[in-house]
């Protein structure tokens, strides 16, 4: 029997209806909830992209290994240095040298950019390689001499072992008693070393052997600002055997024309021609 309607209004039914509708969320109340959740996720996916972006960069960095710091240092004519490394390596410098030392993540780099010097390399977790001229050398817990000058680089394994290479060669090994000079195209062949000899010049020395006229003027310019060259490329073949002092060069290149078929002409500026007689 259906519920008579009431003239007044009252509805029975009023009182569990509004009770329904406090319990249960409106329309409008839903959406601002849905809204809400929705920004709590794209939030969230944010958060998440990030950190996996900072994740994926340090990886890129660990992988490139780039250098986050260097130092340049410097030797000037007839000045020679020595340094020791944070992890107990040391590294003498010769004269007119120009050495960066890299701070990088995964490697203990660094680059002559001109010089000579020797490296006595500590063990450690992280690589040791010297770059110069496009040709790197990989240390194998070793003491070795780099040279870079117009000849090229010069690389003397003291003791111990290295790798040499360059873009377009594969990695040549070199012990103790081996040398090779190199270049950012090619490796030379390797040779025998005589150790005092290639590290003379720390003891203030110049060691010839045999020596072709054009390496020994090579020398010598690494201790003398002014220049000095052949006049004829072919006297370069002239060689040159003997022990010097590397802080007298001047007399050194005084001696040439009594010991070689050579006279000297200089310069105003200190310049010096070596010509034949």
């Amino acid at each position: 029997m259906a519920e008579p309607h009431r003239p007044d209004g009252n509805d029975p039914l009023t009182p569990f209806e509004q009770a329904l509708r406090n319990r249960v969320p409106s329309r409008e109340a839903l959406l601002a909830e849905a809204k809400a959740q929705t920004a709590r996720q794209r939030r969230r996916k944010q958060l998440l992209g990030g950190s996996l972006s900072l994740v994926a960069v340090a990886a890129l960095l660990w992988a490139v290994d780039p250098a986050w710091h260097s130092d340049e240092i410097r030797t000037a004519y007839g000045q020679r240095d020595h340094l020791l490394m944070a992890d107990g390596s040391r590294i003498a410098l010769n004269s007119a040298t120009h050495l960066r030392i890299e701070q990088r993540l995964r490697s203990r780099q660094f680059e002559l950019l001109d010089g000579e010097a020797t490296f006595t390399v500590a063990p450690g977790d992280k690589p040791f390689i010297v770059r110069s001229q496009g040709v790197a050398v990989r240390d194998i817990s070793t003491v070795f001499n780099v040279r870079s000058d117009s000849r090229g680089v010069a690389v003397a394994v003291i003791d111990g072992a290295v790798d040499v290479s360059t873009a377009q060669a594969a990695p040549q090994r070199l012990n103790g008693g081996q040398q090779l000079l190199a270049s950012g195209e090619r490796l030379g062949s390797v040779t025998s070393l005589d150790p005092l000899r290639a590290t003379a010049w720390q003891q203030g020395k110049l060691r010839f052997d045999g020596t072709p006229l054009r390496d020994v003027l090579a020398d010598i310019r690494r201790y003398r600002q002014a220049p000095i060259r052949l006049a004829d490329p072919r006297l370069g073949e002239l060689r040159v055997s003997g022990e010097f002092d590397s802080a007298a060069v001047e007399s050194l290149i005084d001696l040439l024309p009594a010991i070689l078929p050579v006279m000297l002409s200089r310069g105003g500026d200190g310049s010096v021609v070596v010509s034949g007689r």
